[in-house]
């Protein structure tokens, strides 16, 4: 199916998800990274391709009710899961505790680690823990809670400490900063062996590959991986799992808008969009300052390209994609598709704001397209009765 007929059929804005590309995305990374170290991946960055994952990833991190939702209705393995997150609710964690099998659960605070060890005792069941460091915000505990926790774990017989979780952000392109957060682990895993005579057996990392949206983007990913691969042969007694979302997904995803209205002032050349700042979200605020990976259809090289600022269909200043985007002979009717658009971008918006439509999401795989979600009108969520 053509782009056009795709248009045609689906009406824009919608998101397209490229299974393939989510495949050779995964292959490519694994190809790049240790055999032995195996891949989790954060679904917080793109729900809606968590069914095509079970065979291509070892885990997912499942951060709020909601998500292991999603995981229950899609039929994922229990043993697949990391439950995560800073506010695990007791009825949530009360359930999965009780229907155990398999999952590993995360220990963010003290009041996690108490509520956990006494559901645990209830229910009579042993749970297998990872404890999350901080690396100096509100997520994870320090490294004196850290040695309390393992300490009082193997004090008793219902909290089986795994390992530690650690993630200090996201777009992390800085070998040096990840060599220093290397380092500072190897050093902690060394304390808590010299202190306890207790191997910690796994640290899953979370990496924060970077993702470049923009055209000015200049990265090696291949040196960049090379480097990174290197880091991890130091960890020979700790298996390694790396905790990925947006590096995995973004590449799969485009997001297509079309052109409804053109206007020209004394400021400049103004393009309305159909879709905005609301269903288009890369990463921080930048997006109108930088221009996106993008393609216009149909294309037309006849013609002088003029400047154009693509603005959305929000009544505010803010809703503005790219300034002064050059583009030949443009016209009401066509799409922008924005690339890169995989992680994120349609669960991070303001999507409610101004009561505008949900878009479709549309799962492409090989030469089959279908919609996994439907148009959604908001208007019902913002209204009082």
């Amino acid at each position: 199916m053509g782009y056009s007929e795709i248009i045609e059929k689906y009406k824009t804005p919608f998101y397209i998800y490229d299974i393939d590309v989510l495949n050779e995305r995964i292959k490519f990374l694994r190809n790049r990274i240790n055999n032995d170290v195996k891949l989790c991946y954060a679904m917080k960055a793109n729900p809606f391709i968590i069914s095509y994952l079970p065979n291509l990833i070892d885990r997912i991190e499942v951060c709020s009710p909601g998500e292991y939702e999603i995981c229950k209705k899609n039929k994922i393995s229990e043993e697949k899961l990391v439950i995560s997150g800073v506010n695990k609710e007791e009825k949530e964690i009360k359930e999965i505790i009780t229907n155990l099998n398999k999952e590993i659960i995360t220990i963010e605070s003290i009041n996690q680690f108490e509520l956990i060890l006494s559901l645990a005792k209830h229910a009579k069941k042993k749970v297998k823990v990872l404890i999350r460091l901080t690396s100096g915000n509100q997520f994870g505990v320090s490294e004196s809670e850290l040695f309390m926790i393992i300490k009082r774990s193997l004090e008793n017989t219902f909290i089986e400490v795994r390992g530690l979780e650690y993630f200090s952000g996201t777009q992390k392109h800085s070998i040096k900063k990840l060599t220093k957060e290397f380092d500072y682990l190897k050093e902690i895993i060394s304390s808590v062996s010299k202190e306890f005579n207790f191997e910690i057996q796994e640290l899953e990392y979370g990496t924060g590959f970077p993702v470049f949206y923009f055209e000015d983007s200049n990265f090696d990913e291949e040196e960049f991986l090379s480097a990174f691969n290197i880091l991890l042969t130091n960890f020979k007694n700790t298996h390694i799992t790396l905790e990925i979302g947006r590096s995995i997904a973004a590449s799969c995803g485009s997001y297509w808008t079309s052109v409804v209205d053109m206007k020209k002032n004394e400021t400049g050349n103004y393009c309305i969009l159909d879709g905005g700042i609301h269903q288009l979200v890369y990463y921080g605020s930048t997006l109108a300052m930088k221009i996106p990976f993008y393609e216009v259809t149909p294309k037309r090289e006849n013609g002088d390209k003029e400047k154009w600022t693509l603005c959305g269909s929000l009544c505010s200043v803010n809703d503005v994609i790219a300034k002064n985007i050059e583009i030949s002979n443009l016209k009401v009717g066509d799409t922008l598709i924005f690339k890169n658009t995989g992680a994120y971008s349609a669960t991070e918006g303001i999507a409610l704001f101004l009561s505008r439509d949900l878009p479709k999401i549309i799962i492409k795989k090989k030469n089959e397209i279908k919609v996994l979600r439907d148009r959604i009108e908001t208007y019902q969520f913002n209204t009082g009765k």
